[in-house]
């Protein structure tokens, strides 16, 4: 209980705190995170004179004097604050010359101050510390002379030049003494040296800290950085390191999962210390004080860091440790109503919106929720568990959803529409994309399905250690009218484009894009300080039926690998990847493209060759001084890589929305792209798999997704398990436990659930026989499939053709999981599948609410135990074995129904 609590609140710490007299000065426009140092107050100032901030009672002036004419502003250097989290020492308030224009200058001649006045400071001793570091990059900067109320007090201060850690850059560090009710000025000023040269006489103040200890007497720069939640522990150790005082002898080190409980573990000479026995939901609190040669010891800042854990089990990519709601507390969502200006407990955007803190949401019911307006999550730590919900799942329709940082997103649909009810003649208002992880870092989405959009289906530009996989994006709306290019070119265009993908690094991998006219996909790498930025890591896709474009974009480092492309009917492009150098920025674009496969319309394969399938074009200029294809990747994928011919068969059989139901319009998307054909076309194009509006193809109407109820009893406790599973588990359905670990494994008993149902999985009765047809289950594997299945104990499970039968030991309860491994004539290798059981002598998982129908009532449950309605008509049901639950005032009797159409 006490870890849970921990780590409850260490997250909650993350997402609210605001700590006082440490102030970190943050470039404008930016997000406050992405610039701010842990435990710091971020500040930003646009152009001025003078500027001011109040924090715990003190107000910070800052104003701006000199020998020239001057102005004040923050400013960052890009590369270091976003990809190298040079937070503190990235970004800086500073004077610069102010030019006739109103530009700024660097003056390298002339002197320079910054006044930093203090009010609000109780009586007594202060200490007042400063990073000195030009961000601008001029090398070689004029030394800061220090003066207290105009008393010099410190002279020949350097500032450094885009350092990265605090320890190497340049610092000042004074005490003072402050009478009551006295305001204080600290001048910071820069002091050319005659004869010498300078690229710059700017005062730089990168951050400012009140009565902290003089850094030259305490450690620095920790490793693992201070709250960083993705350490690499894996193997249950850690060094720990630091940088020592430069008078230090000796390094006492205290550490422990509570800050007010830190043990002294070692005193030790060098500056590392290996820590054994890491767990990762536990959140470390450690800190190192310096003893010098005389024995004085002084205290060292407190530092936090946990280990990082997979989001779920096959998790992979760079957003494969995003932390989403562990730890937090547990939403119901309980109604299909959105209101966008008054959300209303129990709906999906209260809980997204109204709630704070880390949270895992679970779906007490089934449907399609029609958004209002956008629905964007803000805070970070969140999981939204779509393989909750009961019958048929989840879907949003009518409005764009975006994750946030340390996101956890699975199982959702999302569906946008709009076209149906354009006029076709202007830009058409219900514009929009679909789901979004624009701006995101270490998130993940998994499993998700996403079409019909009119803008691009799926967004991730200024994304940072992101995962996308296993998602299918399918019939994005092509002539739909998009507004902005209609504003733009004065007439309608072709817009059904599936995907504008960001990441500094970013992951896609195993997903099915089906039926896009274009972007499938196109790489946004944007640009850091003027240079090609982004690092983009595509396999293991499979698109199909794209049109005019195929994947294309930029960025600075691309990997395009063992991806199958197969054209269908209304392909015209034959290149799988251009590479689109535009002549925006300096450095490079470079690319490693290797194992993908061409299907071509008459079902012949073509493999990787520059100029047919993959090529570079130049615009804008652009002077080419690199090779952009290269024959080594640049980064690791962190994932298994199949085969492109392994890699189409197991997406085509496990991708999208598939738990708890894989609906009509997705199995329809697997269907089309395995034989090649297609259903429906464009009303306005007559273009072949392109559709147009929503209505060309099933249409909202035509897909069999229905509004199911969980009975009230399900989860009593609200610990987002259901009854059932808690008893068959050995855990109190009385009592919230979602946050605990009973088994150690560095996920949460509610994890462990949410893990469970995010693969196939069945509640069997004991002491009969169930059947499993594997087809479903391995889709792509369709030329004369063979199965082989795992043996375990109290189950006997056999294959015969593509059916599974199970048979569990007389009188059995329990949880079991077997492995079956499909192949098929075309040798092109195996997949393997967890299939997820649970024996029991009665299906725990049928409850007792009902609707009644004459003198019985009737519920219909899937095989593994969910209600999917309460009565006994199988209408918008697909086909597959059901129970039958048949109630009447003598008792009631469960049966198993084979529905078919």
């Amino acid at each position: 209980m006490k870890k849970r609590i921990l780590l409850y609140t260490f997250l909650s710490i993350l997402c609210c705190t605001v700590y006082a007299q440490k102030i970190d000065f943050n470039m404008t426009g930016r997000n406050e995170a992405e610039g701010t140092e842990p435990d710091y107050t971020p500040w930003a100032i646009s152009q001025t004179t003078s500027a001011s901030l109040t924090v715990d009672g003190i107000t910070f002036t800052l104003s701006c004097s000199g020998e020239t004419t001057t102005t004040l502003c923050t400013k960052y250097y890009k590369a270091a604050v976003v990809n190298q989290g040079a937070k503190l020492v990235g970004d800086a308030a500073i004077v610069y010359g102010l030019a006739d224009d109103g530009g700024i200058i660097h003056c390298p001649e002339k002197s320079m101050t910054i006044n930093v006045k203090l009010s609000g400071l109780s009586a007594g001793e202060h200490s007042i510390l400063a990073y000195h570091n030009d961000i601008d990059g001029k090398g070689s900067s004029a030394p800061i002379e220090i003066a207290v109320n105009g008393e010099t007090v410190l002279s020949g201060v350097e500032q450094t030049s885009r350092e990265t850690l605090p320890s190497n850059s340049g610092q000042s560090y004074i005490k003072f003494t402050v009478a009551n009710g006295e305001d204080v000025t600290i001048s910071y000023t820069s002091k050319p040296v005659a004869g010498e040269t300078y690229g710059t006489s700017c005062v730089y103040i990168n951050a400012i800290i009140l009565d902290q200890s003089n850094p030259k007497t305490t450690a620095l720069d920790p490793f693992p950085q201070n709250r960083d939640i993705h350490v690499d522990a894996d193997n249950g150790t850690l060094e720990l390191s630091w940088t020592m005082a430069s008078s230090a002898v000796k390094n006492h080190l205290y550490i422990g999962t509570s800050i007010d409980d830190m043990q002294k573990i070692a005193s030790v000479t060098d500056n590392k210390y290996t820590l054994t026995d890491v767990y990762s939901m536990n959140t470390y609190f450690w800190r190192v004080d310096e003893e010098d040669t005389d024995g004085n010891v002084y205290t060292g800042e407190i530092w936090q860091f946990r280990a990082r854990q997979l989001a779920f089990p096959g998790a992979e990519g760079y957003g494969r440790y995003a932390t989403g709601g562990r730890g937090g507390i547990v939403y119901h969502v309980t109604s299909l109503d959105d209101d966008a200006s008054n959300p209303q407990p129990g709906t999906f955007r209260y809980g997204i919106s109204k709630l704070n803190g880390p949270r895992t949401i679970v779906f007490d019911v089934s449907g399609v929720i029609t958004l209002q307006s956008r629905l964007t999550v803000h805070d970070p730590y969140v999981t939204i568990a779509g393989q909750t919900a009961p019958g048929t799942g989840i879907m949003l329709k009518g409005r764009p959803f975006g994750m946030a940082n340390e996101g956890i997103t699975r199982f959702i649909r999302l569906r946008l529409g709009g076209a149906d009810d354009w006029d076709g003649v202007s830009g058409n208002p219900n514009t929009a994309d679909g789901l979004g992880m624009a701006g995101n870092n270490h998130s993940i989405m998994d499993h998700c399905s996403v079409g019909w959009t009119i803008d691009e289906a799926f967004s991730s530009r200024n994304a940072k250690n992101i995962t996308l996989q296993r998602t299918l994006i399918s019939e994005s709306l092509n002539y739909a009218g998009h507004n902005t290019q209609f504003i733009q070119q004065g007439h309608h265009v072709e817009h059904g484009y599936a995907a504008t993908i960001g990441g500094d690094y970013g992951s896609y991998h195993h997903n099915l894009l089906a039926h896009n006219q274009g972007r499938n996909w196109s790489m946004s790498g944007g640009l850091s300080d003027g240079n090609y930025a982004g690092h983009h890591d595509m396999f293991n896709n499979v698109c199909y039926n794209w049109g005019g474009r195929a994947t294309d974009g930029g960025t600075h480092q691309g990997q395009f690998v063992n991806n199958y492309y197969k054209m269908g009917p209304a392909t015209t492009l034959t290149y799988l990847i251009t590479a689109d150098i535009e002549g925006t920025g300096g450095g490079t674009q470079a690319y490693y493209v290797n194992g993908n496969i061409r299907e071509n319309k008459n079902g012949t394969l073509t493999t990787d060759a520059k100029n047919e399938t993959y090529r570079y074009r130049l615009s804008n200029g652009q002077v080419l001084d690199w090779t952009v294809f290269v024959d080594k990747p640049f980064f690791p994928s962190y994932a298994t890589i199949e085969p492109a011919k392994l890699a189409f068969k197991t997406v085509l059989s496990d991708v999208g929305c598939n738990q708890p139901f894989f609906d009509n319009h997705d199995t329809r998307m697997v269907e089309e792209t395995l034989k090649g054909t297609y259903t429906y076309k464009g009303w306005k194009t007559g273009k072949p798999g392109l559709i147009d509006k929503e209505s060309d193809s099933e249409g909202f109407d035509g897909l069999n997704i229905v509004e199911e109820h969980r009975p009230a009893d399900y989860d009593t406790d609200q610990d987002g398990m259901p009854d059932w599973w808690e008893i068959a588990k050995g855990l109190n359905p009385n009592i919230a436990n979602n946050n605990d670990d009973n088994d150690r494994d560095g996920y949460t008993d509610l994890e462990d659930y949410l893990n469970w149902l995010a693969e196939p999985h069945y509640m069997i009765p004991a002491n009969s026989t169930t059947e499993i047809d594997l087809n479903k289950l391995f889709a792509g594997f369709d030329n004369a499939p063979y199965y082989n299945v795992s043996t375990t104990d109290n189950i006997t499970a056999t294959v015969s053709g593509s059916t599974l039968k199970i048979a569990p030991a007389q009188n059995i309860k329990g949880f079991y999981t077997l492995q079956v491994t499909a192949s098929d004539n075309d040798n092109a290798g195996t997949m393997t599948r967890n299939i997820n059981l649970y024996a029991d002598t009665e299906i725990s998982a049928i409850g007792a609410t009902t609707t009644e129908e004459g003198e019985k009532s009737y519920q219909i449950y899937s095989i593994n135990g969910i209600l999917m309605k309460n009565s006994n008509d199988f209408t918008h049901l697909a086909p597959g074995i059901y129970i039958v639950k048949e109630i009447c005032n003598t008792g009631s009797r469960s049966y198993k129904v084979i529905h078919e159409i």
